[in-house]
């Protein structure tokens, strides 16, 4: 077990301040946290970088990190894989729960092939929002394809990320947005595994979790589903 005085607790207390301070500095995160958690992370994997070769190879390391945790509509899966890798092994190592759950936006290309892509964009821009609004500062949210986002819910089991994805799901069914003069509202599907465990591989839990959010979108959509 680390404790306060070791570099890479010291480390991972920063990653979680800096993720607070700027999600409140954007209005998207109204929540704070009174202490880091104990446990350690590498040191390449200190940080959420979204991927600079992408992104912009120019790009300062202060705006690929802004990226990484604030712009969720342009996605990096990879970077939100390697993340719930190292979660995954945390998890196991120490015993703890963790869950993930996928937040599907219901009916996007739809939205997309009426109104465009400039509709579509603005869907996904204002989930994103929602969805930073809903988690925690020690949850880890991004993008893993054009109409879906990630959740890492670590130390949370079933129960947790159950109340997560309903809370996730109201707000999305509650907000609204404006495309063309038009005011109107959209839904998601929210499905995932509502805690892990050693033997099941990550590969493993994200292909589980996608079957799940399949069963949900086949059953019409704006309902949660954790297994």
């Amino acid at each position: 077990m680390t404790g306060p005085g070791d570099e890479k607790y010291s480390r991972e207390a920063l990653f979680h301040k800096r993720l607070a301070d700027l999600r409140a500095e954007n209005e998207q995160f109204p929540w704070s946290i009174s202490e880091a958690p104990e446990f350690e992370i590498p040191k390449e994997q200190s940080k959420l970088f979204a991927d600079r070769s992408i992104e912009d190879p120019n790009l300062s390391d202060d705006e690929i990190e802004r990226r990484a945790l604030l712009d969720l509509t342009s996605y990096n899966f990879w970077t939100f894989y390697k993340r719930l890798n190292y979660e995954s092994r945390r998890a196991s190592r120490y015993g703890r729960d963790l869950s993930l759950l996928l937040v599907c936006i219901d009916g996007l290309s739809q939205v997309t092939g009426r109104y465009g892509l400039a509709a579509e964009n603005a869907v996904v821009l204002a989930a994103g929002r929602v969805l930073l609004g809903c988690v925690r500062d020690v949850d880890i949210a991004g993008r893993c394809r054009d109409d879906t986002f990630g959740v890492i819910l670590p130390e949370t089991g079933q129960t947790g990320a159950e109340v997560a994805a309903e809370r996730i799901r109201t707000k999305m069914e509650d907000s609204e947005i404006v495309i063309d003069g038009k005011s109107f509202s959209f839904t998601v599907s929210v499905a995932g595994i509502g805690h892990t465990d050693k033997n099941r591989p990550v590969d493993q839990l994200v292909a589980d979790a996608i079957n799940i959010l399949k069963e949900c979108i086949a059953d019409g959509g704006n309902m949660v589903i954790i297994e």
